[in-house]
């Protein structure tokens, strides 16, 4: 689902999300600046992606409210201003599991957030 946005998109980062938990299913609703990107809904080892506009000269943040089982956080998945180079590619994979968000670099997921 694409967001609306009124300025030049420069380009579009998919974000997805895999749920890694062996036996919990994952939500997911995102934001970016503000516009609705929508909710996922993720079996245990499934993928659900959202497409976020980088928008020229502005600055963008994804946000997302995550569950998995009885944990839930908000979470920020994507920042034009430190996470533009990483989305070269037009797109940002993240990792879901009961020890918290992890975000691939380089080839090896990498645990950015722990559950609060």
């Amino acid at each position: 689902m694409n967001a609306t946005i009124n300025s030049a998109t420069a380009f579009n980062c998919e974000v997805t999300l895999v749920d890694g938990s062996a036996n919990q299913g994952a939500t997911a609703h995102c934001l970016a600046n503000g516009s609705d990107l929508g909710r996922g809904t993720m079996d245990p080892y499934a993928t659900f992606s959202f497409v976020t506009p980088v928008v020229e000269n502005q600055r963008t943040i994804m946000t997302c409210d995550i569950t998995l089982g009885n944990l839930h956080g908000r979470f920020d998945l994507f920042d034009s201003n430190a996470d533009a180079q990483r989305c070269a590619l037009r797109a940002l994979d993240w990792r879901i599991d009961e020890n918290g968000l992890f975000v691939l670099i380089d080839h090896v997921f990498v645990q950015r957030y722990r559950w609060t």
